[in-house]
């Protein structure tokens, strides 16, 4: 097989420490994909303890984030109430307008026919900002007919298929072949056309950066570190004047 960009998705069955998103950077991944929520606010309103973390440490690594949602809708009106839910948290967590945003369809519960309110679901996430989407599911959901590839609006397919040769269904973009890479219990997919990888800036995990989060400025992130807000602004090809926004990336040092 040629070389593709590999992506891990994690959720709270993995750790949210530094030291394994350095391990993960160590065995080239390139890109993440956190959970973020699962169901609705009414109903299930599950959100990832650590997303937060996992997300900032992945970044700190200089990998991709995005983001994914469980689904466990039983219509479109329920689709976009949990896509609500989902833009609401990942917002709150940073997850930027750049991030692609995942719905995962795989849990028996969801009506056989799916694709309308996955539809209903990627709509909804479009219309708030976020127009890089995808849906996950496994190869049988496409056997089976439950979700109809030509009538996504989410073109690139990410689709789990483990110890397979290949995925199992045409045209895939991203392709989850183990759920145990390297024994170290974690999803890992093929990234076939960068969908979730591209133009990445390659560098090594470091305390040099530094997340931005809900309610800094320059001032603040310069006193934090004790440095002058002007240098920090112009170390980053910035002003004071410049605006920050949650999940950029800064340089420190």
């Amino acid at each position: 097989m040629a070389t593709y960009n590999l992506v891990a998705d994690v959720s709270s069955h993995q750790p949210d420490t530094p030291a394994f998103f350095q391990r993960l950077k160590n065995v080239g991944v390139k890109a993440v994909i956190v959970k973020i929520t699962e169901g609705s606010n009414p109903g299930t309103a599950y959100i990832n303890p650590k997303a937060k973390n996992q997300i900032k440490n992945a970044r700190e690594c200089g990998m991709k984030v995005h983001a994914y949602h469980f689904a466990r809708f039983s219509n479109d009106k329920d689709a976009v109430h949990e896509a609500m839910w989902f833009i609401l948290n990942a917002k709150k967590m940073g997850i930027m307008s750049d991030s692609v945003m995942v719905v995962d369809v795989e849990t028996p519960e969801i009506p056989h026919h799916a694709t309308s309110s996955v539809n209903e679901f990627l709509r909804t996430v479009i219309s708030a900002g976020y127009h890089k989407t995808d849906i996950y599911t496994s190869a049988s959901w496409i056997w089976e007919g439950r979700v109809n590839p030509d009538q996504l609006i989410a073109k690139n397919l990410w689709i789990a298929a483990h110890n397979n040769k290949q995925p199992g269904v045409d045209n895939v973009g991203t392709w989850q072949f183990t759920d145990n890479y390297m024994n170290m219990n974690v999803d890992m997919s093929y990234d076939f056309f960068e969908h979730y990888t591209g133009d990445i800036i390659d560098r090594e995990c470091s305390d040099a950066y530094y997340t931005v989060v809900s309610g800094d400025s320059w001032w603040g992130i310069a006193h934090k570190f004790n440095v002058d807000m002007y240098d920090l602004a112009k170390l980053n090809g910035k002003t004071i004047k410049s605006v920050i926004h949650p999940g950029d990336q800064l340089r420190i040092k």
